[in-house]
């Protein structure tokens, strides 16, 4: 998996290396409310240990957490700004 994705969209199609396959995105649904009162919060902690765990690696690789929460708003169309 490619740790620098294209960003472009199309027509209102997501390119296909702009995406989260099953698994990355049931991960990323299970922690969204987390990840999201962590934001809120300013606990950033909670980023870094959620990006060190084995779980992340297994499932995203050396993808950052920028790249994988940006694409997971994108495929759930909360993206204001993509």
């Amino acid at each position: 998996m490619s740790s620098q994705p294209r960003t472009e969209q199309t027509t209102g199609q997501i390119k296909d290396d702009f995406v989260l396959n099953a698994a990355q995105m049931e991960f990323m649904i299970n922690i969204d409310a987390a990840a999201e009162q962590a934001d809120q919060e300013g606990n950033y902690d909670f980023f870094d240990d959620v990006v060190a765990s084995e779980e992340w690696k297994s499932l995203f690789g050396d993808m950052s957490w920028d790249q994988a929460y940006d694409r997971y708003e994108i495929m759930i169309g909360r993206c204001t700004d993509c």
